[in-house]
């Protein structure tokens, strides 16, 4: 568990990357197929929202979730975030399920998800696009984004990294 002291203060619209690295963890079997099949050393993305909680798909459904550290391995400030958009984007997705057919899709390279379902990083990346913040190219469909793909976009500072 990281130190809260070692995490910068957060702002809305931070990206919050994460893993589940310990093999007895709920989730760990998912987001080790994850990282395998992305190359990379994270699994799970929300977005910070203020006041402690993040926005994110999690197993629960789209919603607004208690901030936590475990597992917190990077957190990427936006170089630009409209948070009044993005609140909006993400009222009219809460309560939406988890994609777990897009996820299966997504880790197998076949077709795509549900389109009134998401998953992390495609939630997240749709966040992007209506807080309009270009994290990715407008033509690159946010069900064929992974977690570890973030780390990766210029329109994010990286303000925490073990």
């Amino acid at each position: 568990m990281i130190p809260d002291m070692a995490i910068p203060p957060l702002l809305p619209g931070d990206h919050l990357l994460y893993d589940v690295d310990k093999p007895w963890t709920s989730g760990f079997l998912c987001d080790w197929v994850i990282r395998v099949k992305t190359w990379s050393d994270v699994a799970h993305i929300e977005v910070y929202d203020g006041d402690n909680q993040s926005l994110a798909a999690r197993a629960g459904g789209v919603d607004r979730y208690p901030f936590r550290t475990q597992g917190l391995k990077y957190v990427l400030r936006p170089q630009s975030w409209d948070a009044d958009a993005a609140r909006a984007y993400f009222r009219s997705v809460q309560g939406q399920k988890y994609d777990w057919k897009g996820l299966l899709c997504f880790t197998l390279a076949v077709s795509q998800g549900t389109p009134d379902r998401k998953f992390c990083s495609e939630f997240a990346r749709n966040l992007d696009r209506a807080a309009s913040l270009r994290s990715f190219h407008d033509l690159w469909p946010g069900d064929k984004t992974a977690p570890g793909s973030f780390k990766l976009s210029p329109a994010f500072v990286w303000i925490y990294a073990p």
